[in-house]
């Protein structure tokens, strides 16, 4: 009897693992339908339906993309060096169909250059301890700036190790690195004045916990293991400024390295918050999407469709300039920008989302005109 009672519950196992694994199987063949070309549709019943089924499986295409996370040189460099290795990436990018993008800029002899070259947006990128008001204006007028670019990362190590600095700069008085100084009333006098001139901050606001090789990401443990405050609490005081300043748009770099689901309720809760596809949205080739991610990432990116960038974080921070060639620059963009775009591409958007990830955000974000009206 125990024998039979055996059996049987290895056959009802056997069957019920069978019907599992063609279940698998059924969703995985099925899969997410891709959407069509628009003009699918069109041609099955213009002109008599003359080409009816021509390119029946055509994709939402873009032509034109824009890079909203691109760094300018950090090297010291001849700026003759560092306009030419600028052209030889911007060349580059060209060639995967990035026609223009937002540059960050540290001198400001780059922001005069890349203000020079007209369809790319240029960015001053500040230092910690710099919120210089009247700098602000006249980079503004001057150049043109598109949005200002901050970063949080010399904070957690600065804070770490101890460390002070100069705060104001210019103020002759050193103070102990602290994160607070990004609410401190220098900075948030600084962003009212940004809010009034309406440029939007770009913001490496906070870093991961430990290594991601996959993006080559290095590991801030070490860091983090001395600071007595949390990424949440980094991100709390992101949010005091956010809600202080409601039409200041805040873009959170590399997602702010928050999963998509946390991401989703911040940018629920906050409609002037934004992000771009840097750092976490990305393929290497050989590489793909399952169905099953798919069905995960895919909503999240239609609902915030009108509020991710896409951004790669490419650079021209190359430190010697004898060894930058062709090969270099191409391998750059192939470990650094491609698989950016590859993950968007996987993500099968409809038209409209994709167009608005790809460049229509990046317009709106920094005031650009659109890609239509100047490329050709």
């Amino acid at each position: 009897m125990k024998r039979l009672l055996f059996l049987y519950a290895a056959v009802a196992g056997l069957v019920i693992w069978n019907l599992s694994l063609e279940m698998r199987m059924s969703s995985h063949e099925r899969g997410i339908e891709p959407p069509l070309d628009l003009h699918v549709a069109e041609r099955d019943s213009l002109d008599d339906g003359y080409s009816r089924e021509y390119g029946f499986y055509m994709r939402p295409f873009c032509k034109f993309w824009s890079d909203a996370h691109v760094h300018a040189s950090f090297a010291s460099l001849p700026q003759e060096e560092r306009n030419r290795e600028f052209r030889m990436l911007a060349d580059y990018m060209s060639e995967l169909g990035i026609v223009n993008s937002a540059v960050y800029c540290k001198s400001e002899t780059d922001l005069a250059f890349i203000d020079s070259l007209k369809a790319f947006a240029p960015v001053w990128y500040v230092e910690i301890n710099d919120p210089d008001i009247n700098k602000l204006r006249r980079f503004h007028q001057q150049y043109h700036i598109r949005a200002v670019k901050l970063h949080n990362s010399p904070i957690f190590w600065g804070e770490a190790a101890g460390d002070s600095m100069e705060f104001p700069a210019g103020s002759g008085t050193r103070k102990p690195i602290s994160v607070e100084w990004i609410v401190s009333p220098e900075w948030m006098r600084f962003y009212a004045v940004c809010d009034s001139l309406g440029l939007p901050l770009t913001w490496h606001t906070n870093n991961r916990y430990g290594p991601s090789p996959y993006n080559f990401g290095g590991d801030n443990s070490k860091a983090w293991n001395s600071l007595s405050y949390d990424n949440y609490y980094v991100l709390s005081l992101i949010e005091r400024i956010l809600l202080n300043y409601p039409r200041l748009r805040i873009m959170l770099c590399h997602q702010g390295f928050l999963g998509y689901t946390l991401l989703g309720k911040m940018l629920e809760k906050h409609p002037n918050l934004y992000t771009d596809t840097s750092a976490g949205f990305l393929l290497h080739d050989g590489d793909s999407l399952t169905d099953e991610e798919l069905e995960r990432i895919r909503p999240f990116f239609i609902r915030w469709s009108d509020r991710i960038l896409f951004g790669s974080d490419a650079n021209a921070f190359w430190d010697e300039p004898q060894i930058i060639t062709e090969s270099v620059v191409r391998r750059h963009i192939y470990d650094h920008l491609w698989p950016f775009k590859r993950f968007i591409q996987q993500l099968r958007l409809p038209q409209q989302e994709l167009s608005r990830v790809a460049h229509v955000n990046f317009e709106k974000f920094y005031g650009m005109a659109p890609a239509e009206d100047w490329f050709y």
